[in-house]
């Protein structure tokens, strides 16, 4: 599944990179999109600040999320847009208007707002009713939240001991290791660097990669937790093994 600036929804076939349908959304500029876990439905938002949720198998839309006079959406382009695995009736979204969101698709509202994180791409993710937020800003990079309450529980410090680089990195993109949530990756723009906190230990970063030619725009973990890619300005995708001695 992939959409685009053009207002395009595509289905393609992996391994064969056949087109197997187009969705367009007219006058609208399409910035992200997901799964819904059980893969019935998937949601996309973009320039016009709506969430649109379609079926799997129709691929007709089901409804659109922007909340209404008491209850007020996004007013800004929206770059993230996650359901909660473990409540597929929740999607959390964030973009430009520096506003977390969490929708109950069975209410078609918000049932939680949270405000502050700036986000510019994929760094929204949640495990075991925890946040994690990367905003696209100088400092506050990285932040932890509980999902129920909307309370922050900690911001860890970027660059906790200094170091040669002194411009601050800008996230965009931002996720927990899918086995366990016990690490957290993330990659941005100025210092073009990728970092690895361990999150049960206090956030402790424990690799970093650095001195990239462009800005990691993208992250994400293997299912298994072995291995981590990430992508950037550069046209490459970068694969990485993961050593648990490094954490463990």
């Amino acid at each position: 599944l992939t959409v685009d600036t053009k207002g395009r929804v595509q289905h393609w076939h992996a391994t064969s990179n056949k087109l197997l349908n187009t969705i367009i959304v007219e006058g609208n500029e399409l910035l992200c999109s997901d799964y819904k876990p059980d893969g019935t439905q998937f949601v996309t938002a973009g320039r016009d600040s709506a969430l649109r949720i379609y079926d799997e198998a129709t691929r007709k839309k089901i409804t659109t999320l922007e909340g209404s006079h008491n209850q007020p959406g996004h007013s800004n382009k929206v770059f993230c847009s996650k359901y909660y695995k473990e409540d597929e009736n929740l999607i959390v979204s964030g973009g430009w208007d520096n506003n977390i969101i969490v929708w109950d698709v069975r209410e078609g509202e918000p049932v939680r707002f949270i405000p502050g994180p700036h986000i510019c791409g994929d760094s929204i993710d949640m495990c075991e009713g925890f946040l994690l937020t990367g905003s696209w800003r100088s400092e506050e990079q990285l932040q932890f939240w509980d999902l129920g309450t909307g309370q922050l529980i900690i911001t860890p410090s970027w660059n906790p001991e200094g170091g040669a680089n002194s411009d601050p990195t800008y996230v965009y993109s931002a996720q927990f290791l899918k086995t366990n949530g016990d690490l957290v990756l993330a990659g941005g723009s100025e210092n073009n660097e990728i970092k690895l906190f361990d999150r049960s230990n206090h956030f402790n970063v424990i690799a970093t990669i650095t001195d990239l030619s462009r800005a990691i725009y993208t992250v994400d973990f293997s299912n298994e937790g072995d291995r981590f890619a990430v992508g950037g300005g550069d046209g490459l995708i970068r694969i990485f093994e993961l050593e648990k001695t490094a954490y463990q």
